[in-house]
């Protein structure tokens, strides 16, 4: 029976770290995408950003209940920020400093994660 529960728990957790294709989302700038998989069943995200065509690249996993990216692009470049809630105000808070990306420089490699 021990085995049993054991293998059953196992099997639980291999297939819910497998990645689920949750949606894409367009970004009004540049024909840009976000895609968003749902990584485990604890509620874990992570987006990509793609064009569609050249290429595609990792952001980063977030708690989908209190993070997320906010995106914008600014000349060639995409800039990235990690955004959460606060657990004592309950307002939003930056998480981490922008990320910058060269928009023609991840077309140019064409990279696809």
């Amino acid at each position: 029976m021990k085995k049993m529960m054991f293998l059953i728990g196992l099997s639980f957790l291999i297939t819910g770290c497998v990645k689920q294709y949750k949606g894409t989302v367009k970004l009004h700038e540049r024909n840009l995408y976000i895609e968003t998989f749902n990584v485990n069943p604890a509620g874990v995200d992570c987006h990509y950003v793609t064009d569609s065509v050249t290429f595609r690249l990792y952001i980063g996993k977030f708690d989908n209940e209190h993070e997320n990216y906010h995106y914008w692009c600014r000349d060639d470049s995409l800039l990235v920020q990690k955004i959460g809630c606060n657990a004592f105000t309950g307002n939003m808070q930056v998480l981490d400093s922008p990320r910058s990306f060269s928009l023609s420089e991840l077309k140019q490699q064409k990279t696809f994660d």
